[in-house]
């Protein structure tokens, strides 16, 4: 069974960059919607709904990815540290722009090549689109 890849580009003043790529998750990942309209009672007992113009807020993404020789940890590092604008097409071609803000690497211990666990978050920000 081959490993799928998404293709990864930086935006670079104000222009996105060659597509690179990425090894996909190893493991589900959820993507959740939250709506920030609030619903207010009136004096009259009716309720009002206000709806802001961010409708609503896409929770950051938390990417799993097991058994990885080191590459994808170089790569995720890489971009936390340079603070770079991603646009991921995934291998769904679903885009999604924003940030890797965290990565935690977990190392196997007792094998000949080094080995990782990585989750990473990502943090949706479509502003940067």
């Amino acid at each position: 069974m081959s490993r799928g890849t998404w293709n990864i580009q930086v935006k670079s003043g104000g222009v996105w960059g060659v597509a690179t790529t990425i090894y996909r998750p190893n493991d589900a990942y959820s993507i959740s919607k939250i709506s920030t309209q609030g619903k207010f009672q009136l004096a009259d007992g009716s309720n009002a709904f206000v709806s802001p113009s961010t409708k609503y807020l896409t929770e950051p993404f938390s990417f799993t990815w097991y058994w990885d020789d080191g590459t994808t940890k170089a790569q995720i590092e890489g971009y936390i540290t340079g603070g770079s604008d991603l646009k991921i097409t995934d291998d769904l071609s679903n885009i999604y722009y924003g940030r890797f803000i965290s990565i935690e690497s977990n190392r196997a211990v007792g094998e000949d090549t080094q080995k990782y666990d990585i989750r990473a978050t990502f943090e949706h920000m479509p502003g940067i689109e």
